[in-house]
């Protein structure tokens, strides 16, 4: 007898990104040991995308823009109407209506924000293999960050989260950072800039939604060497 394959749900992770000296640093959480998937793992902030983000490729971007804003905190957007006044304020009180879970575009228009979900570049697409229990179909996206924007985290969803730079992500080994998370900081790392990682990962998206152990043995066994962006 056969096992039921479950089906991987629609989901959508989000690398932030800022130029430093010597290349790019990358927003990274560690999901506490508990969690129900990637448990102790660094990964970018992401999820599983709600009915209210919408369908298709749209709502795939919008859930990516919720969650950045839920899991680290920073607004993928800005004020409606340009209005400044007690900007971080808003942001704080839109993000913890939504981690109590309150509508994403009620509370938007609540506190006076609009969100960019256009500004998400597409870099990929990965499907969780059948042989795992739980299983996603993640969309991969980029953004640039400002060096201004600050990680927090939410307790609930990770135990610690920061700026890294992808070519320390490589010196993880699984479970510590899950294989297609660790083939993008190397993709990172060789690309060395903002600019360059938008526009090569945005025009060719990485995308394997079947992924072999073949595969995820070679993504692990990947190395970035400064010579390879010289």
């Amino acid at each position: 007898m056969t096992g039921t394959i479950s089906v991987p749900r629609p989901a959508s992770t989000v690398a932030l990104l800022r130029d430093v000296d010597g290349g790019v640093e990358v927003c990274m959480l560690r999901r506490p040991g508990r969690s129900s998937f990637a448990a102790g793992a660094f990964v970018f902030p992401g999820g599983a995308v709600d009915a209210a983000d919408g369908e298709g490729d749209a709502g795939h971007a919008v859930a990516g823009v919720r969650e950045v804003l839920e899991e680290v905190g920073i607004l993928i957007g800005g004020p409606a109407n340009s209005d400044t006044a007690d900007l971080e304020e808003r942001i704080d009180g839109a993000r913890a209506s939504l981690l109590e879970g309150a509508d994403l575009h009620r509370t938007l228009a609540e506190q006076g924000l609009v969100i960019a979900p256009e500004r998400l570049v597409y870099i990929g697409h990965f499907i969780t293999p059948p042989s795992e229990g739980r299983r996603y179909d993640t969309r991969f996206f980029a953004v640039t960050a400002s060096n201004d924007d600050t990680v927090r985290i939410h307790a609930a969803e990770a135990v610690e989260g920061g700026w890294h730079r992808p070519d320390a992500m490589l010196e993880l080994e699984f479970p510590a950072i899950m294989p297609p998370t660790r083939m993008m900081c190397h993709e990172f790392a060789r690309l060395g800039s903002v600019k360059a990682i938008l526009a090569t990962l945005g025009a060719h998206p990485i995308e394997v939604t079947e992924i072999t152990p073949e595969i995820i043995a070679r993504w692990m066994a990947l190395h970035h060497e400064q010579e390879e962006s010289s």
